[in-house]
């Protein structure tokens, strides 16, 4: 069995590494209008008011607004040192601050006036909104601290994906990654047809996108191949979903869209024998994660107990779920991959003979997907069985829920992985019905390879010609015609592909058969991710304190 590198192999010492190489927390200024409706609503949440007087600073007790709504009587007194940050760092570009100590400055809202003399503190004064200069709200930068502590420290560019090579070389599988163009650069957005490692799993896939047209008015997207694979995508066309402001729309597994409306968030979440887990899955974005990571499973697989309010009259609902795969079951992979020597290239060949089912049994039988279960009358029922979707970045994926015959006045369901196979960034309900939407499905207007070659007619339809991908660098630049927006509509994107792809492996050695045996077995990989963790825990318990 091979030996395991202390700091390449298990999910927590990756993350741990990724911190070490730049992750920060970012919050950002954003400035507001001398609004007094403005003033009433961030007083009603309860922020924190600071007044700067020239060169100084006072915290700043709001009190009653004038009847003319032109000023307003406050409190000052001197300022605690948990709201320095921003005092000390002024408009800097790199606004960062440290949890838990410095996390007061995202709460704050800062009034600038022109020098007063006469402020005394502490005292009374009477703010006159006409003299203040400027308002200004801090608020967490969610967007620039999620990309800092993307593990890998991954830094997307045209054409090239910046990774923390020795990491995410150690461990990521891969799939194609996909960038598109949102307004500022090209970004990391997902990966695609996860896990189809075989052309009869050659399947259909439905990414979310954050999109705005380019200065040409094109929508641009990327397909690139970043690790030793090869590519093949036979289709790839981009839906235009247009819907009313407030809501999105978003596609489940099968590629059936769903307007999201009204989400609501989970009311009990319980996992290792009823150890709390609401606060991980409450929110996304908000860099908590759920790990499947009960070590004291006796088969390998966790399961994940959620409870949410159901309305009487409901009878369906739509589960949306923001998650990802781990880069632990990238980890585990390789190394099964490692037992079969310089055998690999012929198992695969191999199992190219298989049927789908046949594979995709084995799949099943080792808890690779996420099992979603609703309680019924009669007990547990399953829903759906997710497919991997990659480590990368987090996706968001809609459920449909029947509810039929659910006369309670909750629904509970359970999400079943294998240990440590999957990550849960947040998790919501919407009962709301499926509002009006129209969705255009674009083909291609322009599309090249890295060479500037023309492989449009490869992509714009299903049709078995795959755009095949072999190397390293190769990127599919794709181009959409935009057309005119609807004035007073809202856009949601989703991005329709399907391919497969074939791992390039040459190991050398034999192949370690008692070792590949045990994975004949349901549940056999789930248990030997849960005890190869264990052992690294016991051989390196430093890395494992702060989980």
């Amino acid at each position: 069995m091979a030996h395991i590198p202390k700091l390449k192999t298990l999910l927590i010492p990756l993350f741990l590494l990724a911190i070490s190489a730049g992750c920060h927390n970012y919050y950002m200024v954003t400035t507001k209008k001398k609004d007094p409706a403005v003033i009433d609503s961030l007083h009603t949440v309860n922020r924190d008011f600071i007044l700067r007087n020239g060169n100084k600073a006072y915290y700043m007790k709001m009190g009653a607004m004038s009847e003319d709504r032109k000023t307003v009587q406050v409190t000052l007194d001197s300022l605690s040192f948990i709201h320095q940050v921003y005092i000390k760092n002024g408009p800097k570009q790199n606004l960062k601050y440290r949890k838990p100590s410095q996390e007061g400055v995202l709460n704050e809202v800062h009034f600038y006036i022109p020098y007063d003399s006469s402020i005394q503190i502490p005292s009374s004064y009477t703010l006159s909104l006409d003299k203040v200069q400027k308002i200004e709200v801090i608020e967490k930068d969610k967007k620039r601290t999620t990309n800092s502590y993307v593990i890998g420290a991954i830094g997307y560019t045209i054409g090239a994906i910046a990774v923390a090579a020795i990491i995410i070389a150690a461990t990521k599988s891969s799939c194609p990654f996909v960038s598109a163009d949102d307004g500022n650069s090209f970004s990391l957005q997902g990966e695609i047809y996860g896990g189809a490692i075989y052309p009869q799993l050659a399947r259909h896939d439905y990414l979310p996108l954050k999109l705005a047209p380019s200065a040409n008015g094109t929508y641009r997207i990327k397909i690139s191949n970043e690790l030793k694979e090869i590519q093949y995508t036979d289709l790839a066309e981009l839906w235009v979903v247009t819907h009313q402001p407030g809501t999105k729309v978003l596609a489940g597994e099968n590629g059936e869209l769903f307007s999201i409306a009204e989400p609501q968030s989970p009311v009990e979440a319980t996992f290792r024998h009823h150890n709390d887990a609401l606060k991980n899955i409450s929110e996304a974005n908000d860099l908590r994660l759920f790990y499947f990571d009960d070590t004291a499973s006796r088969d390998g697989v966790n399961e994940l107990h959620v409870t949410f309010r159901k309305p009487p009259e409901a009878h369906k609902a739509k589960l949306l779920l923001t998650l990802k795969n781990s880069y632990f079951l990238d980890y585990l992979y390789g190394e099964l991959a490692k037992g079969f020597g310089k055998y690999y290239a012929t198992y695969m060949r191999k199992q190219h003979k298989k049927t789908a089912a046949e594979l995709l049994k084995w799949v099943s039988e080792q808890k690779l997907p996420l099992e979603i279960s609703i309680k019924t009358t009669g007990g547990w029922k399953k829903v759906q069985e997710l497919t991997t979707i990659g480590p990368v970045t987090t996706r968001e994926v809609v459920v449909p829920l029947d509810l039929t015959g659910i006369n309670s006045k909750e629904v509970q369901l359970r999400f079943s992985s294998g240990f440590m196979f999957w990550e849960i960034d947040a998790l919501a309900i919407d009962y709301s019905n499926n509002t009006d939407f129209t969705v255009e499905k674009l083909s291609l207007s322009q599309a090249t390879d890295e060479t500037g070659k023309d492989i449009r007619t490869l992509l714009n339809k299903e049709d078995g010609q795959y755009l095949e991908q072999p190397e390293i660098g190769n990127v599919a630049t794709l181009e959409y015609n935009a057309g005119n927006k609807q004035e007073g509509m809202e856009y949601s994107y989703v991005f329709h592909t399907k391919g497969y792809y074939q791992h390039i492996r040459n190991f050398t050695g034999k192949a370690n058969v008692k070792f590949l045996k045990q994975f004949t077995k349901p549940n056999a990989f789930p248990m030997y991710g849960m005890e190869r963790y264990k052992l690294q825990h016991q051989a390196n318990p430093m890395l494992f304190a702060s989980n």
